[in-house]
């Protein structure tokens, strides 16, 4: 742990120069001469060193090229080299070479600010800077509830972790073992309860932790800690698992599952009766045109939209700016999502894209499945789909944005440009957003598909100046319904499930659930995956559904998209477009050679590094590391 420990020094220089905007505080002492003391005995500095904390959150979907999504069956990371097939081809060993090690779910990074809140509750509880009770409560429930949160991203990741509850000095490195899953879940939740009661009366923020945001919070860990991979009966069955000497450190060795997702049934609906959601009062389908919008509204509009619970706010305390300047760095947020993400024909860099395996997901408007087939949805698989969809991929034919100068002769229509184009005289054109056309051909999509959401519509690509504005979401309060909708399958409670089901299907223009039992249990995965694809989510969901297998063992596939010019057409390959009266079009699905993508069910969990293990011999390794 010491290298953890003199890590966090770096952190609270950081947060001393969020506040130290104001020149009253800069008057105060010199920011490089701050002392531990010091910090928390004066009441700017203590505040800063709270807000602190919230560093250990930056990374993420929407910050990264290599997204947690680029883990699972919807996406692939485009990109090789990076350490993202070490999980997708079930390579990962205890040295961190072999995976890629973000600090969103890292053993090393996150420790120092579970020590920086450690030392927060710790000091704060001894009030030396003399703050009045509202503000104490304020900044004593944030440092709660963000070390619930930092452990909650260990839990998810390594099961039960050491549990350190006050500051460690540099002689209590080693002689930390690991608490059980319960113990672990136990002391989240304790966190979580402390940091409700706290922020009780703290404002609403979408940024800063309040009272809401920590119900919300509780609500994932309950359902999480209730899923099957923690469950002995349902995890017996993956032979990893089952074989595993320590089966305390990893899940339940006891008790009801039903109980336990009455537990999270009764934390979700908390949050749910708390505040409210956004457009979930439809009694029928919402018209495909405003289902599209909606979907929309809830990415575009960010913090200010109701379904925004807490994330990474432009302009908040520092963490963001809003202009995005750019410069020679690259902490540039979530303002740098268009450009990981986006297509090469905007001379983006098609970081982590969507595969064949999450567009098929998205069902036809009447609700029925889309089926390759099926004549008529191979023959044009991107009409008459659920409106989804269209708010979250980017397919060939897809209305874009404006093209830079550059790139406007190759496509005069912004339109996204993933297939291949044959007329008349031979002559073939490769789309513009190919990874075989005329722009930064190594930045395109493996898949033919990219992220729409998310993406600014309006802004062209001019990096490193004047990037998007867009906010980064956390948690959002359709996570909290789909969690209640799963504690209350998971209850036997399939009338409530369906009910609030239908609530988000309604808004998403689909109708409503007519399934039971198995059907309606996959059904509602299906809705969980497509409602909240690259938010950090169903890379976690699909480990605790066990579904390991189901999604990674297979190829990722890409669609080929053919266009042929019919006689008689006038289109020129200088002003082409998609148009059905002007070309034939085929859709090809195809395996792509670029990850052997194999499922290996050790990574159920991360390897705890050896490094680690070495200076503390107490600690115990996952299974199949």
């Amino acid at each position: 742990m010491k290298k953890n420990i003199l890590k966090f020094a770096s952190w609270v220089v950081f947060a001393l120069l969020i506040v130290g905007c104001n020149d009253d505080f800069l008057e105060t002492q010199p920011l490089s001469q701050a002392s531990e003391t010091s910090v928390w005995t004066d009441q700017k500095l203590a505040e800063a060193a709270v807000l602190d904390l919230y560093q250990g959150t930056w990374a993420g979907s929407l910050t990264e090229e290599e997204t947690t999504e680029a883990y699972t069956d919807q996406a692939v990371f485009t990109h090789p080299g990076r350490g993202v097939d070490g999980y997708t081809e079930g390579k990962m060993t205890p040295d961190p070479s072999t995976f890629l090690d973000r600090d969103w779910m890292s053993w090393p990074d996150l420790y120092p600010f579970v020590r920086g809140a450690n030392v927060a509750i710790s000091r704060l509880q001894d009030n030396e800077a003399g703050f009045d009770n509202v503000t104490l409560d304020r900044l004593l429930g944030e440092a709660y509830y963000m070390r619930g949160y930092f452990y909650s991203q260990l839990m998810r990741q390594y099961g039960g972790v050491p549990l350190l509850l006050e500051p460690l000095d540099l002689d209590s490195e080693a002689n930390n073992p690991r608490a059980t899953f319960a113990e672990t879940v136990n002391q989240i939740v304790a966190d979580l309860d402390q940091a409700i009661v706290l922020l009780e009366d703290a404002p609403a923020s979408k940024a800063r932790a309040h009272k809401l945001t920590a119900m919300a919070l509780k609500s994932r860990v309950l359902t999480h800690a209730a899923s099957d991979l923690h469950d002995p009966t349902k995890n017996s069955t993956i032979s990893t698992i089952a074989s595993y000497s320590n089966p305390e450190l990893i899940g339940w060795t006891g008790g009801s599952q039903i109980e336990r997702w009455q537990a999270a049934k009764a934390a979700s609906k908390a949050l749910l009766d708390a505040t409210d959601g956004y457009k979930l009062d439809y009694s029928a389908p919402a018209s495909f045109e405003e289902a599209v919008q909606n979907y929309e509204d809830i990415w575009l509009q960010g913090a200010q939209n109701q379904d925004f619970i807490w994330g990474r706010i432009v302009d908040e305390f520092g963490f963001s700016s809003r202009t995005y300047d750019g410069g020679d760095g690259w902490g540039q947020g979530p303002g740098m999502f268009a450009l990981n993400q986006g297509p090469n024909g905007y001379h983006e860099w098609a970081g982590t894209t969507p595969t064949e395996a999450l567009v098929e997901k998205y069902a036809m408007a009447d609700g029925t499945p889309f089926d390759w087939n099926n004549p008529a949805h191979a023959a044009d698989p991107y009409s008459g789909r659920e409106p989804r969809l269209y708010s979250t991929i980017l397919f060939d034919g897809a209305p874009w944005k404006p093209r830079t100068d550059d790139v406007v002769k190759f496509d005069q229509f912004d339109e996204i440009q993933s297939g291949f184009y044959t007329f008349s005289d031979g002559t073939t054109v490769n789309g513009v957003d190919t990874r075989q056309g005329p722009i930064e051909d190594w930045n395109g999509s493996r898949t033919g598909y990219y992220y729409k959401k998310f993406s600014d519509p309006n802004l062209p690509a001019q990096w490193p100046n004047n990037l998007q504005k867009i906010d980064a979401p956390f948690i959002r309060y359709t996570e909290i319904l789909l969690n209640y909708v799963e504690a209350s399958i998971g209850s036997n409670d399939e009338g409530e499930a369906i009910a609030w089901l239908n609530k988000l299907r309604f808004r998403n223009g689909l109708p409503e659930v007519t399934a039971s039992g198995d059907e309606l249990y996959k059904l509602y995965q299906l809705e969980r995956g497509k409602e909240m694809t690259n938010e950090d989510i169903h890379f976690f969901d699909m480990k605790r559904w066990l579904i390991g297998s189901e999604s990674l063992d297979k190829q990722v596939q890409q669609v080929v998209v053919q266009g042929t010019q019919k006689a008689g057409s006038t289109m020129t390959p200088e002003n082409y477009r998609r148009d059905t009266a002007e070309f034939d079009y085929t859709y090809t699905p195809t395996n792509i050679v670029f990850e052997n993508r194999r499922w290996d069910d050790k990574v159920y969990f991360m390897p705890i590094e050896q490094s680690e293990i070495n200076k503390d011999q107490s600690l115990i390794q996952n299974p199949g590391y």
